[in-house]
């Protein structure tokens, strides 16, 4: 199960499961994951899982910032939706996470091919 890694200097501080079909992240009571930093909106960001479009039992997973005055960054770049990859650095806030897929160790190196339409 993919989850995220709230890291400090190197050390995993907590580790946040991504179950579901979405996980919220603000600074408000009621969301899957509450940060308490006055940079966060009250409802700042979201995870959404979905099934996906190539593999059956792949699902592609996304963060999107929700209009959020200070924003999201991945790797360091502002985003407003964006496919997650197994080590992306999510920051949001003055928190630092590290996006685990947990599906790399599973999957054998393949080439798949997806004709142009």
């Amino acid at each position: 199960m993919a989850k995220l890694l709230l890291k400090y200097e190197g050390v995993t501080l907590s580790s946040y499961k991504l179950e579901g079909e979405r996980v919220s992240i603000g600074r408000l009571a009621g969301n899957d994951i509450q940060l308490d930093d006055p940079a966060i909106s009250g409802q700042h960001a979201c995870i959404i899982m979905e099934p996906s479009a190539y593999l059956e039992s792949i699902r592609d997973i996304y963060i999107e910032d929700l209009g959020s005055t200070n924003g999201t960054r991945v790797n360091e770049e502002k985003i407003e939706r964006v496919r997650l990859k197994h080590g992306d650095i999510v920051q949001i806030g003055k928190h630092m996470f590290l996006f685990d897929s947990e599906q790399v160790e599973d999957m054998e190196q393949t080439a798949i091919y997806i004709p142009d339409k």
